[in-house]
């Protein structure tokens, strides 16, 4: 009987490795869809990513609920040896950490959608929205004529 009580030590254990690094790769997708986002914000193919980001947003939420309570189930279980324990605290740790680099990755998609629709709103003033005056929404644009040179800062040479 002691065997078999060691060996759904051994399985429960085993779970709650398979549980981290499942939720782990989740993690890694979200924070990779967030950065290919990022470096290609213009690209009309990188569109769709950080709808990708906020879809795994809730399941990487949910695994951190499932391994929290795995490895609660683990310490009601009781005696343990000092490895088997640390591995619990350490999932637990673990698991708060990784929850928070998906918080991580849905604050980057959010600021790509920010990016995305000043960047509509810049493309409209140039390309002639503004009716010329070089103004959207009444603010000077980037790149007009009434932005000083950049070379010298705007200062003339008799200024410095």
């Amino acid at each position: 009987m002691a065997t078999a009580a060691g060996l759904t030590e051994v399985v429960l254990h085993d779970a709650l490795v398979n549980y981290l690094i499942s939720m782990a790769r989740v993690v890694e997708t979200a924070m990779n869809r967030a950065l290919d986002a990022i470096v290609g914000f213009d690209n009309q193919r990188t569109a769709g990513l950080p709808g990708e980001v906020f879809l795994l947003e809730p399941r990487i939420n949910e695994m951190e609920i499932m391994i929290d309570e795995h490895a609660i189930r683990l310490l009601r279980r009781g005696s343990f040896n000092d490895d088997e324990m640390r591995l619990i605290v350490a999932a637990l740790k673990i698991t708060n950490d990784l929850e928070r680099i998906g918080d991580i990755a849905v604050s980057l998609a959010e600021r790509v959608m920010t990016l995305r629709e000043n960047a509509g709103r810049a493309t409209a003033g140039r390309t002639g929205a503004d009716g010329g005056s070089g103004e959207v929404d009444g603010e000077p644009q980037p790149g007009r004529a009434d932005l000083p040179e950049r070379g010298n800062g705007g200062a003339s040479s008799g200024e410095r």
